[in-house]
């Protein structure tokens, strides 16, 4: 019965996403028309500089939503890809830059909750960008240690990222020093897996593979059981919740970390999964990428809202790779002509 609610509260929230933020084309979504709005007027008021960077963190998450609406709900991989390269642009602009500006703003440090930070960190590897991965890795577990502002020490009650975050600290072999007091105590079965991870015994692996699908599936139940209960108050969703973006609830998304982890240390993973969760089409659209996604030909806004940042904070940079495709679109912009591949 309360599987059945969930996959029913599930398609009611397709609904009404599809009446609000799902739509064809995508620039006519009144929630981007209003994330667009509200950053133009920004740009104009010096005081909002501190703020820029929640621009990038909007954006990171509308299009990974985009991405799965148009994957399952269209069946487009092509354009579904596509808003995925954008919002591991926006992603990796954020993870890479935000950090420099600790301490350039008064009270106004840039800060990312631990389970946002560790899930773009997550897509990263899934998706193939491996630099940015590694970087990204690095960057949150020197936030845990003090070495930066951007996830603080974490948040406590973040059980799966504070998972993912674990399995990432035994896989680059950096300890996270951070007090028992100020970390969650994980499920035994969390402990277990991390204590296995690089087990070689398929067997096992798949074992502890659908205990964590169900572990998932639950965490997925109590978060749209919540956003439903709080939707009128909690409009902006400034609520904490584990997964926070409806795509979440069906992409066990720490596991595939985990596997992915695996196959990058040369450890052998179980050919075909029986949980369904690990066969939705969210899953797969991650398990079929084999190759790096190229990078974004385009970042609405990144480019003028990182340069406004360099201004007070002169060690943010613009990255040449977003440098160079702003150059080429607006080059192509003014002589009417979009290449269809810029970084191919």
């Amino acid at each position: 019965m309360q599987t059945q609610k969930f996959v029913q509260d599930l398609k009611d929230d397709m609904q009404y996403k599809k009446r609000y933020k799902y739509q064809v084309p995508f620039e006519n979504s009144e929630y981007y028309k209003t994330l667009t709005q509200v950053i133009e007027t920004s740009l104009e008021d010096e005081s909002l500089i501190p703020v820029y960077f929640d621009f990038f963190k909007d954006m990171f998450a509308f299009h990974c939503e985009y991405s799965a609406f148009v994957y399952t709900e269209l069946d487009n991989e092509e354009e579904a890809l596509k808003h995925l390269e954008i919002a591991l642009g926006y992603g990796k602009v954020l993870l890479q830059e935000a950090p420099k500006t600790c301490g350039c703003f008064k009270g106004e440090n840039p800060f990312i909750v631990s389970n946002k930070a560790t899930f773009m960190t997550s897509l990263f590897l899934l998706a193939g960008e491996n630099e940015s991965f590694e970087a990204s890795a690095k960057t949150l577990i020197d936030s845990l240690h003090g070495k930066n502002c951007i996830i603080k020490k974490g948040y406590n009650k973040a059980t799966i990222s504070w998972f993912v975050l674990r399995l990432l600290s035994q896989y680059t072999k950096e300890e996270i020093k951070l007090h028992k007091l100020l970390q969650p105590t994980l499920n035994e079965n969390y402990e277990k897996v991390l204590k296995k991870w690089d087990s070689r015994d398929t067997k096992e692996i798949s074992i502890l593979l659908d205990t964590l699908c169900e572990m998932h599936l639950a965490q997925a139940i109590k978060d749209l059981a919540d956003a439903n209960e709080h939707a009128e108050e909690d409009i902006m969703n400034l609520r904490y919740r584990e997964l926070f973006l409806p795509l979440m609830y069906s992409f066990p998304y720490e596991i595939l970390v985990w596997l992915k982890l695996r196959e990058k240390a040369g450890l052998k993973n179980p050919k075909t999964f029986t949980h369904p969760l690990m066969n939705t089409p969210i899953a797969k659209m991650f398990l079929d990428i084999k190759e790096p996604l190229p990078k974004p030909t385009e970042l609405p806004y990144a480019k003028e809202l990182l340069e406004k940042l360099k201004e007070k904070c002169p060690s943010v940079e613009v990255p040449a790779w977003l440098d160079a495709n702003t150059e080429k679109v607006n080059e192509a912009k003014s002589n009417d002509i979009i290449p269809d591949n810029f970084l191919k």
